[in-house]
């Protein structure tokens, strides 16, 4: 006996919900796909993220280890010559000096120059600055013009003289900025600035050759007076030393075969050898800042390392109730044992 013929719509329904199960299989396959391949495109980049990790270690270790004994090739000089006040002394290439050797296969490389060598930015003397700019080449109403954007720019009691250094130019911008009136924090707040982009940038922006010569010679730290030693024409030529004076400078510098003998120690050396000086608080002849940078280097992998360090400022001794062990703490900037302080530290900055 046959079975009775199925009901069309019956069999339309059953198509209906076999092709549902179907679609919804394939979605959930689809998902699963996407979300298995995004695992493992993360885990394969936090794979990549440890095993440059694990591969960067070791330069890292020895960058700190090159910093140490920077600092300690410092400290040595400092001893023996009772002051530092060139890179001639020996401390431009520390590693030369303490005869420092990294292990096989990495390469490191360190440099040391005297940051107190240029004009700090976070205790500008308006006069020594006019001086700077036209140093290096501005018209003295233009030099007028950048002096004022950047001292409204950075002090909270200056009244701007011109229409672009005033707050309501930089509430027009777009985006608007506030003037924070507080010291720079990095040199590259001063590209914000309307007068610096017009006398110290490109079009494009960028720093012109006027703005790079003004970089090279300007500092964010705070330091006491410039060193005579180190630094440049144009920052002595602001601090009020004229053209005979820095001529004598020059060949005195540049004459001798063992620089050394080229070294002020007191400003009496510097008196006697080039004249009278100007009376000036800010012009000194020792170096109190120093910009350490260290490039480790192993099978085309680098890191970098960069301290600005200054003298004075030993870490406090440990309190009474402070338990004395005989280990080696880890080594940070607040406890190292150096007679210097650390003011920055940077780790690959632009690599």
């Amino acid at each position: 006996m046959r079975p009775p013929p199925l009901d069309p719509l019956i069999h339309l329904s059953r198509s209906r919900q076999r092709g549902s199960v179907i679609l919804f299989v394939l979605g959930m396959i689809l998902l699963t796909s996407f979300l298995l391949t995004r695992f493992i495109n993360r885990a394969h980049t936090e794979l990549l993220t440890e095993a440059r990790k694990s591969l960067e270690a070791p330069l890292r270790d020895e960058a700190y280890s090159a910093l140490q004994v920077s600092l300690a090739v410092l400290a040595d000089i400092a001893s023996v010559d009772g002051g530092l006040h060139s890179p001639d002394q020996g401390w431009g290439d520390p590693i030369a000096y303490a005869d420092y050797v990294p292990p096989e296969g990495l390469e490191v490389t360190v440099q040391i120059t005297d940051e107190s060598g240029k004009f700090s930015l976070a205790q500008p003397k308006e006069e020594a600055l006019r001086g700077l700019f036209e140093s290096l080449g501005l018209l003295p109403l233009d030099a007028e013009r950048v002096i004022d954007t950047m001292f409204t720019w950075t002090l909270p009691d200056h009244a701007a003289k011109f229409n672009e250094a005033d707050e309501a130019t930089y509430s027009r911008m777009d985006p608007p900025l506030t003037l924070p009136q507080k010291p720079l924090r990095t040199l590259e707040e001063l590209r914000l600035m309307p007068a610096i982009r017009q006398f110290l940038c490109d079009e494009a922006g960028h720093w012109n050759e006027t703005g790079q010569r003004f970089l090279q010679n300007v500092s964010l730290f705070a330091f006491d007076q410039v060193n005579l030693n180190t630094a440049s024409e144009e920052v002595l030529r602001s601090l009020g030393l004229d053209d005979n004076v820095l001529a004598r400078r020059s060949a005195r510098s540049d004459s001798p075969a063992d620089r050394r003998s080229a070294i002020f120690y007191t400003r009496d050396d510097a008196a006697t050898a080039l004249g009278n000086l100007p009376d000036s608080a800010s012009l000194g002849v020792s170096a109190t800042g120093f910009r350490v940078m260290i490039i480790a280097n192993q099978g085309g992998r680098k890191f970098q390392l960069e301290a600005i360090v200054r003298l004075g400022g030993r870490a406090p001794a440990p309190s009474s109730d402070e338990e004395v062990t005989s280990e080696p703490r880890p080594w940070t900037r607040n406890s190292i044992d150096s007679p210097f302080r650390i003011l920055e530290i940077r780790e690959n900055n632009g690599f």
